[in-house]
């Protein structure tokens, strides 16, 4: 390992502090000026990302992998978990649980959060521009939920961030810190200095970005399309209808997410999973002049399939009845 530092800087403490300070304040301000009872949305994003990553941890892992160890870039997802498992033990299906649990906590909170209280302000912002501009297309709800996803997939990358850095480099790199995820933050601090937790920015949002407008504006039409068929059918929305529906939602929203985020995504495990400056594009270029091509950006993506689809229909189903249970209403029946 090359040493950048020999010792955690003055400054990256600096940076770590302000930055935590920040982002406690950034949710105070979220919560407390975004209306009454919106701190509902941020509880149940938090809760609902949080456990939905941390139970596929194990598939998260094997995809990982799967992206940044050329042993691994050919195997099935059989044959590669099997390989970890004989070579690490079992336990090394859950490297990386704990800043999982910790970066999506943050991350849902946000991403849910801001994507649900900016809509009122973006569709009136839009109204305006359209009766201003006199062009209609702006005025447009899917335009409005679009911007609402884009704004708060950003928001989420800078929260996520750091601790996703922490987990790739535990899961890419077994023995860089051995005795867990807290150490392997403090290592990376001493011997890289804190811009290691944050170079994969660009290709989280890039993952994030896309990955979270697919994701909630897709659930958010699904279900109210499902719910009006089934009223012009002259049906009622009932318990089994709120499953179902939204379980059908989910499932098709997770298709789209997966897709249209995957290539951010193998950018953001390969500039985690080592030390080094090369960027973002440096990393592309290459993937784009091997002899994989383009696909080279979907390696991996038959893991991520499982992945995504566990994560996204468990984290929108428990997010849909987390919004009910604080007394909201159902996504797509307003």
């Amino acid at each position: 390992m090359t040493n950048n530092h020999d010792h955690v800087t003055a400054l990256d403490e600096v940076v770590v502090g302000l930055f935590s300070t920040a982002a406690l304040l950034g949710f105070y301000g979220l919560i407390t000026y975004s209306g009454q009872g919106s701190w509902r949305y941020f509880l149940a994003g938090g809760v609902c990302a949080a456990t939905s990553h941390a139970i596929s941890t194990p598939i998260d892992v094997v995809k990982t992998r799967k992206q940044v160890d050329p042993e691994l870039m050919d195997a099935s997802i059989a044959k590669a978990t099997m390989k970890i498992i004989r070579s690490e033990g079992m336990r090394s299906l859950l490297a990386g649980l704990g800043p999982t649990a910790v970066g999506y906590l943050m991350e849902g909170a946000l991403k849910f959060g801001i994507y649900e209280v900016s809509k009122p302000a973006f569709r009136r912002m839009l109204t305006s521009l359209a009766a201003v501009t006199r062009v209609a297309a702006l005025d447009s709800q899917l335009l409005g939920l679009v911007l609402c996803g884009s704004i708060s997939g950003v928001a989420a990358s800078s929260m996520l961030c750091p601790m996703e850095a922490v987990r790739i480099r535990v899961v890419a790199e077994p023995e860089f810190a051995p005795r867990g995820w807290i150490q392997a933050s403090y290592r990376m601090l001493k011997y890289e200095g804190v811009s290691a937790l944050w170079k994969g920015m660009l290709p989280m949002i890039y993952k994030q970005v896309p990955y979270t407008i697919a994701k909630n504006v897709s659930f958010d039409l699904f279900t109210t399309l499902g719910y009006s068929i089934l009223l012009r059918r002259g049906g009622i929305i009932t318990t089994s209808a709120k499953t179902a529906i939204p379980l059908a939602s989910a499932f098709l929203a997770s298709i789209l997410s997966c897709i249209s985020s995957q290539p951010g995504d193998m950018l953001l495990s390969l500039i985690n999973a080592h030390e080094g400056t090369k960027t973002t594009n440096e990393f592309a270029k290459d993937i784009l002049k091997s002899k994989s091509g383009i696909r080279g950006f979907f390696v991996g993506i038959e893991a991520r399939f499982l992945h995504v689809f566990s994560v996204v229909t468990i984290q929108l189903l428990l997010y849909d009845f987390a919004k009910r249970f604080c007394g909201i209403a159902a996504t797509g029946t307003m």
